[in-house]
């Protein structure tokens, strides 16, 4: 086995920090002041750089953007994965997935200020979130849970509720605003409002529970 140098180990871990500084700096900037309004010469300066070093560890500022907000979406659906998985009613595992991801914005206001604009600004930032809610959905579609066709119509309605989620409760909504959302998203996938309203307190009860 081929083994590395300690110089080569420095090298390497002092890469690591610096790129950690440049994707640290930048989702604070882009948190306060929204992704387009952020350059990536603020970028470096945020992070006490010279300019050109931010051209080593990327090639422009949209692939900075893409590693943050991929690096946001992972942690959060890393946080609540094993909970979702647990779940083996897809309609739970959509609602149960809203429900969190609001949550967690709301917790984490930098994380959840800097999604608000990757929602309107970063368009690749759709499929970070999408993908994890069409598993869910397409599982409930098998199940016979929903009897609306999973499209990109269907996906868009349901980025929209979530960013609605996201908003009000940034903007000091309480937490019937995730629980809410979760139901809209059901119903718009032809769910009843009975059973949607039923799967929503269960969450609900879920949460409190957790929370003890």
């Amino acid at each position: 086995m081929e083994q590395r140098s300690p110089r080569s180990s420095s090298n390497n871990a002092k890469r690591e920090r610096t790129r950690a500084r440049l994707t640290d700096a930048a989702l604070r900037l882009m948190s306060e002041r929204g992704i387009n309004a952020t350059s990536v010469s603020e970028i470096a300066a945020e992070a006490e750089l010279a300019n050109g070093t931010f051209y080593l560890y990327f090639r422009d500022k949209a692939e900075i953007v893409a590693a943050v907000c991929q690096a946001v979406t992972r942690a959060m659906h890393d946080d609540m994965s094993s909970t979702r998985l647990s779940l083996e009613d897809g309609a739970a595992r959509v609602a149960f997935g809203t429900q969190q991801f609001i949550e967690i914005a709301a917790a984490e206001p930098v994380w959840g200020r800097l999604l608000m604009s990757a929602f309107t600004e970063f368009g690749a930032f759709k499929e970070d979130v999408a993908h994890y809610m069409r598993l869910d959905v397409a599982l409930g579609i098998e199940q016979g849970r929903f009897s609306e066709p999973l499209d990109e119509f269907v996906i868009d309605a349901h980025l929209a509720i979530l960013r609605a989620g996201v908003s009000a409760r940034l903007a000091g909504g309480g937490p019937d605003v995730a629980a809410r959302a979760a139901e809209y998203q059901l119903r718009i996938l032809g769910m009843s409002v009975a059973e949607a309203r039923r799967i929503r307190a269960a969450n609900e009860r879920k949460a409190a529970s957790s929370d003890r």
